[in-house]
């Protein structure tokens, strides 16, 4: 089967077109918490954004019209890390299908046992950032899009410790970035709404997330060392 997700690639934007509005959950910058989307925009920009607006938000409602993207429609991501050496993985099972999309950036790495870089009230703009977007023809129910998340972010840590990602702040063994999102987007076509580690659905996602994220870090990897040979 070939993916119903289209991909589409521009200058400084990853764009993941859904087949169909999607009932997504995350905590995006645009449009998080539960909302429906025709898609996610992936936008990189430099450590401090990509205009003078305020908040992050503001700059992706900029972003979103200069690509002329619908922004009611669409989920909004932003991230430092180069967006075309995104990965994906596509997987298939008794009508279920899952698609994850992901761009790794590592210059903000960090352990969960790491102190804050920021006091309450203030907020970090786009770093490094690894951006995940697990979607899925089932999970009908919110209730379902939560252990998704709470699935593919196991995976995404596993995929770290693996991989040996330490701390940029304690070089401690990392679990994620400080800035992280995660967006599922789920049509529900399908009525399977348990995607724990028992079942196929959540193997799939798990395994998706799992590969697409490790082959995420050695890009970032190979990209930090071609930099380095530069300066």
């Amino acid at each position: 089967m070939i993916s119903p997700l289209q991909i589409d690639l521009r200058p400084n934007c990853l764009i993941a077109r859904f087949p169909g509005m999607f009932t997504c959950l995350s905590w995006a910058p645009w449009n998080g918490g539960e909302a429906s989307a025709s898609g996610v925009a992936n936008f990189q920009v430099g450590r401090n954004g990509s205009s003078p607006a305020a908040t992050p938000a503001e700059d992706l409602g900029i972003l979103l019209k200069a690509h002329s993207l619908i922004p009611e429609e669409t989920i909004g991501l932003m991230t430092a890390a180069t967006v075309g050496a995104f990965a994906n993985r596509f997987l298939y099972s008794s009508g279920a299908w899952v698609h994850v999309l992901v761009t790794v950036g590592l210059s903000n790495a960090r352990s969960i046992l790491d102190e804050a870089d920021v006091e309450l009230g203030h907020q970090t703009r786009s770093s490094g950032t690894v951006n995940v977007v697990v979607a899925t023809n089932a999970l009908p129910t919110i209730a379902g899009r939560i252990e998704a998340i709470h699935i593919a972010s196991s995976a995404k840590t596993a995929a770290f410790r693996d991989r040996g990602v330490t701390s940029r702040k304690s070089n401690l063994p990392a679990d994620l970035t400080g800035t992280d999102c995660l967006v599922v987007g789920a049509s529900g076509e399908i009525e399977e709404d348990h995607c724990g580690l028992h079942t196929v659905l959540g193997e799939m996602i798990a395994r998706a997330v799992y590969t697409s994220v490790s082959e995420g870090i050695a890009k970032s990897r190979k990209a930090e060392v071609l930099r380095s040979y530069n300066y």
